[in-house]
């Protein structure tokens, strides 16, 4: 007699695929991750700072990994994870602006010295502006790639660039005593 659909012999073997396929899902993930995560340090290392960028990679690392089966285009990974890790940068900027708000005596307001550097001049601007900058000339994006990245108008990258640009520019003269 014929066994019905559905044995328990059945379920164990269709189990046993759908982990072998998580697992390969997971194998890949970290083979990529792999390929992506000097480049991550790198990049979150611009934006966070060196100290900061390996927790940064490894949230990013945790939450990508997580939401892996998320992804649609497995051909947009680097763009998709790079992603994450600027979002991940964008929090931690924002949790540091709102301790800043609650603890001033803890982070005191350092005038700028009139011998600033162009480091410290990108530090200052806003996070976006920071973002799109760092992307842009610290790591070779195209401002196509940017968009895509920050979810933004290739115009709106355009634009945001050359007014940074004007900005750090006339920061640069005041603070070299040019505009005197």
């Amino acid at each position: 007699m014929p066994e019905p659909a559905g044995t328990v012999e059945d379920l164990e073997s269709i189990e046993a695929f759908e982990v072998t396929d998580e697992a390969d899902a997971r194998a890949d993930f970290d083979a990529r991750f792999a390929l992506a995560r000097e480049r991550l340090l790198r990049i979150t290392g611009s934006l966070v700072g060196a100290q900061e960028a390996d927790d940064v990679v490894q949230d990013t690392y945790l939450l990508g990994r997580q939401r892996f089966g998320q992804l649609r285009d497995r051909s947009a990974f680097e763009p998709w994870l790079t992603r994450i890790a600027v979002n991940q940068c964008f929090g931690r900027h924002r949790r540091t602006r709102r301790l800043r708000e609650l603890l001033p005596t803890l982070l005191p307001w350092k005038p700028a010295s009139s011998d600033i550097g162009l480091r410290e001049l990108v530090e200052q601007l806003p996070p976006r502006e920071r973002t799109v900058l760092v992307l842009h000339y610290g790591h070779g994006y195209g401002r196509e790639e940017i968009a895509i990245i920050l979810d933004l108008t290739h115009t709106n990258v355009r634009t945001i660039i050359a007014r940074t640009r004007k900005r750090l520019f006339a920061a640069w003269r005041d603070a070299e005593g040019l505009d005197r």
